[in-house]
């Protein structure tokens, strides 16, 4: 325990090293002075002095200031050529300028006046740093109430190129303006352009204004149908929990006495919604219960014949994802971003994280290893049959319900959950996201299309595992009908999938995804790089060596091998001593080679060598799959030592069986955190580190309560609805499978063996009953009548391990 505790804190620590100081930005790279990079950067100064020198003679209530209201005057008289007129504003410009003459003469004696004036955003210190981001005071400015309007905030886009929301350095600038609430975002756009003239020119200043955006406020936000239905199933889902649990805690106090039946086999077979109950509607009700399903998912005990050491990998894996994330995508709200960039590709530290991407190749890696494992199991149990349609259903419904209630929570009910200067246009970008294409999402298609598709990005592993989930019944089928033609199949599936990696590599001289990950934080990243830029199918099949199943199906392969493996050996692959501390060697220094080779390319922003990179971007992810293959194999074979030891550390097993939900929330959480934000955040370690922890718990907490409303409730109802194939009892031999041995074109070599003849009826039903509700008390029993209670029902709850 305290090796475990260590290791946790350990890992806590390293993550804060006390930042370097401050240094001179260096624009250069590869030797070539940045284009224009200073220039840049002193006009944004430039244009910061105009608006503070505005402002000043505003709060002055200068006399010479209402020039601008003349400027205006004139401009509502311009030609029909006035964008205004193209646009029907002028109404609403007449209106803008009579509040804001208002405005400019309550600046004398009215409080509402001076707070819209001090709520505006100011020039301030580390404009060289990236500080170009300046909000000023939201709340000031909405909570401003004049006579006749309200103060208005919104954000004034500056520079060259509109990118408003990107990791490291942004290439335009913004400042928060208060303005009367009758003004127009097109109203405000000409009155912006008038502060910003020049009048000893008389031109106006490049770069020019780009963008106003006028958020709507939490509380002026319209209710739409997304956020009715979204209320409706809420409740319906609320109430058949309360239901549940309600009839669960009916049956817990009034324990019936069934004969001379164990009282904890009677209570687990009337407490469980998948207990052979007469009474179906019972049955279903007691899958919604809280109580029932809170004790499964919170159970330290792992299911019986699990493969142990997984709990904590996958766990694991899930916790560096969501360290990834919040590190990578916290850099979009700092004011720091030049200095923060140089600390982070400086410290070789911090390339774990930006390697992070292979925490899911780990989950690829697990799915294939269960659905090998599980599935020989299955096979063997039904002498090689199984009902592949009913195990895709087992497996879309364990997946669907949490994934579908959040996408509608996310178009909906989301937008309700904060305010802010940034939270609407967050929120308004996952309806406009998911309006069109959210069908793709739930039937896993997404990745594929559109080709553009940013409903749920992050869950594009879901559809990338759905489809190699619908690829694996017919290699398992291949493996126990054909063994040499289904293992020939994997490594050639594998081969395939890294020559395809290879090929694309090499036509689009693409870079590893850390190299781009470390040059975000470069300024010339930000001049050739547009975020906004539309994703074609072109680019996907000729380019993208990232989401594309083709590019992943290698560590899947990989994964089916090992559980292959593990099932042959039935997981005591036995080996010398040499070759448990060969394999240790190799598998810790090929992994620590994979996170930290290319430091001496991240730490200066430079790109790998065409031929390097094409050789790093083929081999790299499998050689990790094989890494972390090793590591299973050897723990489950008792060859892991400590390792073993804290990766069976049964605190692991009640939060493996959350990770699926923390993957699928845990991207709300840092988008609420992100744009909740009223200013810039000042990066420190530290600071980021507080951010991971509390995302991590917070993520966790929602888990658990997303866990037992619906993912095991819909888990458990599948189980009670839906059929489920079990083996055949019989005890006449399988002669296909001992032909098939005796051929050698088979590895198995235990056949269910002979079933006695039970000597009571009541008992038999007792004890079939326990084994297929996996009853600890008659455990023994199931075990010793050779009980085949795992069916495509199991298999599919069981494979859930793997999933996120």
């Amino acid at each position: 325990m305290k090796m475990r505790l260590g290791c946790i804190i350990g890992l806590l620590f390293f993550f804060c090293y006390e930042t370097s100081s401050y240094q001179p930005v260096d624009y250069s790279y590869n030797g070539k002075a940045m284009y224009n990079g200073e220039t840049f950067r002193y006009n944004h100064i430039e244009n910061y002095d105009r608006l503070t020198n505005f402002l000043q003679r505003l709060n002055r209530r200068n006399e010479d200031f209402p020039d601008i209201l003349e400027a205006l005057s004139k401009s509502i008289e311009s030609s029909n050529n006035d964008e205004f007129e193209r646009t029907d504003d002028v109404s609403n410009l007449k209106t803008c300028r009579l509040q804001w003459s208002k405005f400019l003469r309550d600046l004398q004696h009215q409080p509402y006046a001076w707070q819209m004036a001090d709520s505006w955003g100011r020039k301030e210190s580390g404009i060289l740093d990236g500080n170009v981001r300046l909000y000023g005071n939201y709340y000031e400015c909405i909570q401003a109430k004049g006579s006749t309007f309200d103060g208005k905030w919104c954000q004034a886009f500056l520079g060259y190129r509109y990118e408003p929301d990107v990791i490291g350095i942004p290439i335009d600038a913004s400042v928060g303006v208060c303005f009367p609430s009758g003004c127009s975002e097109s109203s405000i756009t000409r009155i912006l352009r008038e502060i910003l003239i020049d009048r000893r020119r008389n031109e106006t200043y490049i770069p020019p204004l780009l963008k106003v955006n006028c958020p709507v406020s939490t509380e002026k936000q319209a209710w739409t149908s997304a956020d009715t239905v979204g209320v409706v199933i809420s409740a319906i889902l609320l109430a058949l929990n309360f239901i549940g649990t309600c009839v669960d805690l009916v049956k817990r106090y009034m324990k019936p006495n069934v004969g001379n039946v164990p009282e904890s086999v009677n209570n687990d077979n009337q407490n469980s919604c998948t207990s052979k109950h007469p009474r179906l509607l019972e049955r279903i009700a007691l899958c919604f219960s809280i109580i029932s399903n809170g004790e499964k998912i919170l159970s330290m005990k792992p299911p019986r014949g699990a493969l142990k050491n997984l709990d904590g990998i996958r766990f694991l894996s899930t916790t560096w994802i969501i360290l990834g994330h919040v590190f990578m995508f916290a850099m979009y709200q700092i004011d720091n971003p030049v200095s923060t960039g140089r600390y982070l590709k400086s410290k070789a530290d911090f390339m774990p994280i930006f390697n992070f991407t292979f925490s899911v190749d780990t989950f690829f890696l697990l799915g294939g290893l269960l659905v090998c494992y599980l599935g020989m199991k299955q096979l063997v149990k039904s002498k090689g049959r199984m009902n592949i349609p009913l195990m895709y259903l087992h497996r879309y419904i364990r997946l669907t319900p949490v994934y579908a209630y959040l996408i509608l929570f996310s178009v909906g009910l989301y937008k309700w959950m904060a305010s802010g200067p940034q939270w609407y246009g967050n929120a308004m970008s996952y309806y406009n996201n998911c309006k069109t294409y959210w069908w793709t999402n739930l039937i896993y298609i997404n990745e594929l299309y559109p080709a553009s598709n940013p409903c749920f990005g992050w869950c594009w592993y879901l559809a990338v595992d759905m489809q190699f989930y619908l690829l694996s019944p017919f290699i398992l089928l291949l493996l126990f009908w054909w063994r040499r033609v289904g293992i020939t199949l994997m490594f050639l599936l594998t081969l395939a999938s890294m020559s395809v990696c290879s090929a694309l590599s090499s036509e689009g001289a693409i870079q590893p995804t850390v190299i781009y990950h470390a040059q975000q934080f470069s300024i010339y990243y930000r001049f050739y790089f547009s975020t906004k830029s539309e994703v074609t199918y072109e680019y996907k099949f000729k380019y993208d060596i990232y989401y594309m199943p083709w590019v992943r199906l290698h560590v899947y392969m990989i994964g089916m091998i090992t559980g292959y493996i593990l099932f042959v050996t039935k997981g005591k692959l036995k080996m010398p001593k040499l070759v448990v501390v060969s394999g240790w060697l190799i598998s810790t220094g090929s992994s620590l080679a994979i996170m930290y080779a290319l430091y001496p390319q991240t730490s200066v922003g430079a790109n790998l060598a065409t031929g390097w990179a094409v050789t790093y971007n083929t081999f790299a992810r499998p050689a990790f799959g094989v890494c972390v293959s090793w590591v299973i194999v050897a723990c489950i074979s008792g060859y892991g030592g400590p390792v073993t030891k804290f990766l069976n550390w049964k605190v692991f097993v009640p939060l493996s069986r959350l990770t699926y939900s923390t993957y699928v929330v845990h991207f709300l959480v840092l988008d609420w955190y992100k744009y909740y934000q009223d200013e810039m955040i000042h990066f420190q370690t530290v600071n980021l580190v507080y951010a991971y922890i509390g995302t991590l718990c917070i993520s966790l907490s929602l888990a658990f309560i997303l866990s037992v409303t619906i993912e095991w409730p819909f888990i458990e109802l599948a189980k009670v609805l839906l059929p489920s194939k079990r083996g055949n009892l019989s005890t006449k031999p399988n002669n296909v499978i001992e032909e098939n041995q005796r051929k050698g074109d088979h590895a198995l070599s235990v056949v269910p063996g002979e079933i006695p003849a039970p000597h009571d009826v009541a008992q038999e039903k007792i004890i079939t009953e326990g084994c297929a509700n996996g009853n600890s008390n008659v455990e023994d029993v199931c075990q010793n009548l050779g009980y085949i209670g795992e069916s495509i029902s199991s298999l599919s709850a069981e494979n859930n391990q793997s999933k996120l």
